[in-house]
């Protein structure tokens, strides 16, 4: 059997190396896809975004609306710039997906945590208020007495 020209190279191909490539579900290693390389790239835009989205979310709630604004309007170069060092600067891209893999998470929890933990806040202050009361009333009119049960 003659060798046939790979198509993607342009080089002619073995037998032995294209059986190797059949059983390894594709092209040889080294031999990068552009299009996955571009959608990679693409879910890393979006996913950085969406997180972006969120930390202006979690400015505006807290009246901090210049912040919130400065990402809002620069989520985009942010994202597309980070995306673009990575591409560039490829052991950078694994820290930045663990990253966003940590962050992700926080943030879509974030809102619920906040709000959790000023209900608590906001209870143990209360609690607060109400034993210093107590203890005030204690104070001023002495020791209440026990009235016996009816």
């Amino acid at each position: 059997m003659a060798d046939e020209i790979d198509l993607e190279r342009g080089v002619p191909d073995s037998a032995d190396e294209k059986r190797r490539r059949r059983q390894s579900g594709g092209s040889s290693e080294g031999t990068r896809r552009p299009a996955s390389e571009g959608q990679v790239d693409k879910e890393l835009h979006s996913r950085m975004v969406a997180a972006f989205d969120q930390v202006v979310e979690w400015r505006e709630a807290r009246d901090d609306e210049e912040l919130a604004t400065a990402i809002s309007e620069d989520k985009d170069k942010m994202a597309k710039g980070l995306v673009s060092l990575t591409h560039v600067v490829q052991p950078l891209r694994g820290p930045l997906l663990i990253f966003l893999g940590f962050v992700e998470p926080v943030l879509a929890f974030g809102r619920v945590g906040r709000i959790l933990g000023e209900r608590f806040i906001m209870r143990r202050q209360r609690i607060a208020e109400e034993r210093a009361a107590m203890a005030e009333e204690w104070q001023t009119e002495g020791r209440p007495t026990m009235s016996p049960m009816p």
